[in-house]
């Protein structure tokens, strides 16, 4: 939770930025802050923008941007975010993390959007703590940074850590952080200008809700469908799943041809399948602890679903760059769509 805080104390915000960040994921950290000073008539923020060592910053739409400094001739803040997109853990080093660690150490606020939680966990300043990060990435960060509570959320405050999941998640965070410090009214006024009309909470959820992502409000189906998802690694028959919500094998597979277009068991094995190639692509686990983290009972049965599924085999799949380490449970490397 933000404090509330004097009228007269400025807030000086340094923003880390990684190659292959996103850029409207950027924007939506700082363009609040800029409309809480004009609209509030004060300099209540102050940011600067750095990068490593103070070389431009190509963004993941292909745009470079021009840093403030590097991060050793940092000017003082109060607040750090590391913004990241794509293959954050290519920007890493150990200077970079021993710097992480210092900043940390004064007791500063530390922060990210999008991957940027990547970063500080690699660098071991998210333990014990509440984060989330996009939505592509979470299974495999669970999986690598067991010492993390991550959650699947918009946003998260915990302690003097803030994180956020990318895109425009940053401007329901900030507008939350402009809320709390400097009360509702200047938050509504930041919101309106930027014609921004719906306000999300932190705990809101990154992506639309089951029901317009698959077409349909029966409520039925969308039981099952989140009962599988609860069920991934341990899967439930589809007599099991017809009994969660009391009705026949028969009538469930009705109800999926109706309003899924597909089998209930065809659907189930997909939502696997997508889990299995996340853990694939995004972590050095091998190929039969996926195949077992995913419901299926024998690599090889995992191996010529996969292929069946995405045209490729699990072991030419697997993504080949750079691997973060995790605390003692594996690494990660990012896959992410081309989607910001």
């Amino acid at each position: 939770m933000f404090s509330p805080l004097p009228p007269s104390k400025q807030i000086k915000i340094a923003f880390l930025l990684i190659p292959g960040f996103s850029m409207i994921g950027f924007s939506a950290l700082v363009d609040p802050l800029r409309q809480a000073n004009s609209l509030s008539g004060e300099n209540l923020y102050a940011w600067h923008v750095l990068s490593a060592q103070g070389e431009p910053v190509l963004a993941s739409n292909g745009m470079a941007l021009v840093p403030h400094a590097g991060i050793r001739d940092a000017e003082p803040f109060d607040v750090l975010l590391v913004c990241a997109g794509f293959e954050p853990e290519l920007g890493y080093t150990p200077e970079l993390g021993k710097w992480l660690q210092q900043v940390s150490r004064k007791g500063l606020w530390l922060g990210s959007q999008d991957t940027g939680s990547l970063l500080l966990a690699k660098a071991g300043l998210l333990n014990g703590f509440r984060a989330t990060i996009h939505w592509e990435n979470l299974v495999a960060f669970k999986e690598v940074f067991r010492q993390v509570e991550v959650v699947d959320e918009l946003y998260e405050v915990d302690g003097k850590r803030m994180t956020c999941s990318g895109g425009m998640s940053g401007l329901d965070m900030m507008l939350y952080l402009i809320e709390s410090q400097r009360g509702h009214d200047l938050a509504l006024a930041v919101s309106d200008e930027l014609i921004y009309g719906h306000v999300r909470e932190g705990k809101s959820p990154q992506r639309l809700h089951d029901g317009l992502r698959h077409g349909t409000n029966n409520t039925k189906v969308l039981t099952v469908i989140h009962t599988m998802e609860e069920n991934l690694e341990d899967p439930l028959s589809i007599p099991e799943l017809a009994q969660v919500v009391n009705i026949s094998e028969r009538e469930l597979e009705r109800l999926f041809n109706r309003h899924i277009q597909q089998s209930p068991g065809r659907f189930y094995r997909h939502k696997r399948l997508q889990r299995a190639r996340a853990l694939l692509q995004q972590t050095d686990q091998q190929v039969v602890e996926i195949a077992v983290a995913c419901g299926f009972a024998s690599a090889a049965h995992f191996t010529r679903a996969y292929k069946q599924f995405f045209s490729v085999a699990p072991s030419r799949d697997r993504v080949q760059q750079v691997r973060l380490d995790g605390a003692g449970t594996g690494t990660f490397a990012t896959q992410k769509s081309q989607s910001l």
